[in-house]
């Protein structure tokens, strides 16, 4: 039995750099990726060109500030990182 193909389809945006370098990400892609005003985005560049590009979805200062606000009076810092979400961190070399 042959495999399945996968319904996912591959979805094309393109953005124009402005004379400074910058790029103003499309909203469909900010919609897909979650990214809102202040987000991290990490390039991974491929060495035979292209490149790949995520949102950070952790920090190590973000964890360090996290840390320090948990049981504070009036902090409404909360939330555990799970194992998983740790291991994905250690990959992107981010906590």
């Amino acid at each position: 039995m042959p495999p399945k193909m996968s319904t996912v389809q591959l979805q094309e945006i393109e953005a124009k750099v402005t004379a400074k370098g910058q790029v103003t990400l499309p909203k469909a892609l900010r919609s897909h990726l979650g990214i809102q005003k202040g987000s991290r985005i990490r390039f991974r560049i491929h060495p035979h060109g292209g490149f790949e590009a995520d949102r950070v979805l952790f920090d190590l200062d973000d964890h360090w500030k996290l840390a320090d606000e948990v049981g504070k009076k009036g902090s409404k810092a909360k939330g555990i990182m799970t194992f998983e979400k740790m291991n994905q961190a250690k990959a992107r070399r981010v906590w």
